[in-house]
Parts: structure tokens; C-alpha cells; sequence
């Protein structure tokens, strides 16, 4: 098992915990790689976060961490120098076992909350706080499962297929209500007769990205798009909007895209429905005791107007 990890920004810490935000991108590293990384500005280092326009001061109370296994679907772009091994991952859904941290300035780290599969959702640590209802679900993003002659979201847990939807079903469907405004099934692998992923690609403005949402907006096609690569900088001069930074985002007409194209990610099936290899949630290795789970980013309203226009 691969551990990463990567930094998170208030803003999107926020979309996590209260709006259901289910994506991840950007630079992230290995966990056994940063294990030196003890106090929150090691982590800066590590992470880049030094670098200007990151939000982050020596000041800052915490560091909020996302951390999640490495999966077949995941894409990464190659290791560029720096002080660890990093990568680029391209825009995906959060991976399932996916746990949002908290490291703060003055020592101990807390759980904000884990993320079970697409079908569950974020569900915060304190069980005081209100489970978020999740985002609609896009296939532009993660596996997708073939079942019953219909294409549904999927992510694959301990050697299941879980399936899901955002629009509701009814109880004989043999969906279940999961996270709010999600219903899922848990399938073994013989019942689907597909497995894979889906990116599509075009240019925006002469600038290639990847399509992660489309949406219809009265009789108008509107798309959220993010940078095909790690050029920030950029994604930034096309007025893209920052969620973090490494993360940037527009929404455009689909008409505003040129080369529109899709391209499959085939999975080895055999090797992608493996059981994972350890059981149970993701380890929090600086946790000194253990956590019992508890029983804007998220989509805008879309409208005629091109986001970042």
C-alpha cells in the first residue's frame, strides 16, 4: 500500500467538511517520504507551501492534510526536483479511505473526517457536526462500472464494486441511502461486465484541460474544466479560478471548448478488484490514540455566463 498525502487549504478543508466535495489534485507526496515532517513547517516546506500565493504563514494556527491510498485510476505527471519526491496528480475523485487531517502549530494532529466511497461520503470525526450532502456525481471523474446495461460512478472497496448515483431510488431499486444525496449498491466484480475510467480532453483558449463536469444550464451546455497539467501559472493569466494553490478551476459554455475529445482508462480488472492488502481505515501514524467512526467548491449554480470569462 502507497500512502499520499497533500496540503489543503482552508477553502477547500471548508468544502470537505460542509459541502460535500468529493475531488482532489495537485502536488502530492508520499507519506514514508514526509515522515520527518513533524511540526507544521516542515510540512510547509515539504509541500510548498513557501511559496507566494499559497495562503500559508509561519502564523498559520494548523496545516490540513488530505491523505489517501494510491489507486489504479490515479494519474500522475512526472517528478519534478524538489526537497522529497512529488507529484502531480491529475483532477480525480477523492480515492475511498481517504482521511482529512489536521496538524497544529503547537503539536497534536486531529481527525476531521473520513471519506468511505462515493456511495457514503465525508463523514466528520465530531458527531456533533452535520454529514454534508455530497455534490452530484460526474463520470468525467473516477471508475466507472458497467452493470444492469447502465454506465454508474464506482469506486472498488475490499474487493466490491460500489456503485452509486445521485438521483434518488426507490427502496425495491436495491439502492441504499448512502452520504446525503447519494444511493449506492455494493456488487461483486462477476455482476459488472465493465470496469474503466473516462478523461476527457480539450483546449480552452489554447490552453489544453480536462472536462471533470458538465451540467445543462437552461438550453445551454456549461462545463467545469481544470488545467490538463501542472501549468498553474498559466491556468491563472486564463482567469481560472484558484481553490488552492495547486488547484484552479473555470466554468465555460461547452461551445467555448474546441477538440472536445474523450479517451478510455482501461483498468486490469484482475488486479484492480484485488482486495486491498490491509484492512480497515487508512492508519493516522501520529495519532496517540484511536478514533471510532461515527455512525465554494462543491457545484455552483451553473448559468449562461462562462466562469473565469
Amino acid at each position: 500500500m502507497t500512502l499520499l498525502q497533500k496540503t489543503v487549504s482552508p477553502r477547500l478543508s471548508r468544502a470537505y467538511l460542509k459541502e460535500g466535495y468529493d475531488r482532489v489534485g495537485g502536488f502530492v507526496v508520499r507519506v514514508s517520504d514526509v515522515r520527518f515532517a513533524t511540526s507544521t513547517d516542515d510540512l510547509a516546506a515539504v509541500h510548498g507551501l513557501r511559496a507566494p500565493g499559497s495562503g500559508w504563514t509561519p502564523r498559520s494556527p494548523w496545516i490540513d492534510l488530505l491523505r489517501f491510498e494510491a489507486d489504479w485510476y490515479l494519474r500522475y505527471l512526472g517528478q519534478p526536483g524538489f526537497a522529497v519526491p512529488l507529484w502531480w496528480l491529475m483532477h480525480t475523485r477523492v480515492p475511498p479511505g481517504a482521511q482529512l487531517i489536521r496538524r497544529y502549530a503547537e503539536g497534536g494532529t486531529e481527525l476531521l473526517a473520513r471519506y468511505g466511497h462515493l456511495g457514503a461520503g465525508w463523514r466528520p470525526a465530531d458527531p456533533h457536526l452535520t454529514v454534508p450532502t455530497m455534490a452530484r456525481l460526474s463520470q468525467c471523474v473516477g471508475p466507472v462500472a458497467a452493470w444492469n446495461g447502465t454506465h454508474y460512478d464506482a469506486d472498488v472497496v475490499d474487493g466490491r464494486v460500489v456503485v452509486a448515483t445521485s438521483t434518488p431510488q426507490p427502496q425495491e431499486s436495491g439502492f441504499w441511502p448512502g452520504g446525503q444525496g447519494r444511493w449506492y449498491q455494493q456488487l461483486h466484480p462477476a455482476e459488472l461486465t465493465d470496469v474503466f475510467g473516462l478523461e476527457v480532453a480539450a483546449t480552452w483558449r489554447g490552453m489544453p484541460v480536462h472536462v471533470v463536469d458538465q451540467v445543462l444550464a437552461g438550453d445551454r451546455q456549461v462545463a467545469r474544466i481544470v488545467p490538463a497539467g501542472d501549468n498553474v501559472e498559466e491556468a491563472r493569466q486564463h482567469g481560472m479560478t484558484m481553490l488552492d494553490v495547486d488547484v484552479l478551476e473555470a466554468w465555460v459554455l461547452l461551445e467555448e471548448l474546441d477538440d472536445l475529445r474523450s479517451q478510455r482508462l482501461d483498468s486490469a480488472l484482475p488486479d484492480a478488484l484485488r482486495p486491498p492488502p490491509t484492512e480497515g481505515a487508512l492508519p493516522v501514524p501520529e495519532l496517540s490514540g484511536s478514533l471510532d467512526e461515527p455512525a465554494s467548491t462543491a457545484e455552483p449554480e451553473a448559468s449562461g455566463e462562462a466562469a473565469g470569462a
